[in-house]
């Protein structure tokens, strides 16, 4: 079987400086030269940043948080790259940054604002007596109905 070569990269975007001056920081995954880029929600000042160590420069809690964030970055898209080998399934660079970034699940497991409340007035209803009076549930139902017809 053939060896995916596979390689992490941290960098900023000076050229697209935010409101506030600072950097976005993108991470770039490369998998066999396939690459993606995508940007980690983080920004710094590109005076504090340290492009060949691929991290900000500096004591300061900012910097700290940063570089930390980073490093997890790092250490989770290797293990989600292992996790891949050793189940043999063909990996990109996309499957990488989705399993990354938590956009593989399935659709049965994607939770909706009406299921999580249909559960909760369950949970509600099996309690009535105990810790809850029958007029709360019956709210909590009008509650659910009212945001059902509002969403649709």
């Amino acid at each position: 079987m053939k060896r995916n070569s596979f390689n992490v990269l941290f960098f900023i975007k000076k050229a697209k400086l935010l409101k506030n001056r600072e950097a976005s920081v993108c991470m770039r995954i490369t998998v066999n030269g396939a690459r993606v880029e995508t940007n980690i929600r983080k920004s710094i000042d590109p005076a504090s940043w340290n492009q060949a160590k691929e991290c900000a420069r500096g004591k300061s809690r900012k910097s700290c948080d940063l570089n930390a964030c980073i490093e997890d970055a790092k250490i989770k898209l290797h293990q989600i790259f292992n996790e891949l080998e050793e189940q043999r399934q063909p990996i990109t660079a996309r499957l990488l940054q989705e399993k990354f970034f938590r956009q593989d699940k399935e659709p049965e497991e994607i939770r909706t604002l009406i299921g999580t409340m249909q559960e909760h007035n369950d949970q509600c209803c099996a309690l009535v007596g105990k810790d809850y009076a029958l007029i709360t549930v019956r709210r909590y139902e009008s509650c659910k109905r009212y945001l059902a017809e509002l969403i649709r």
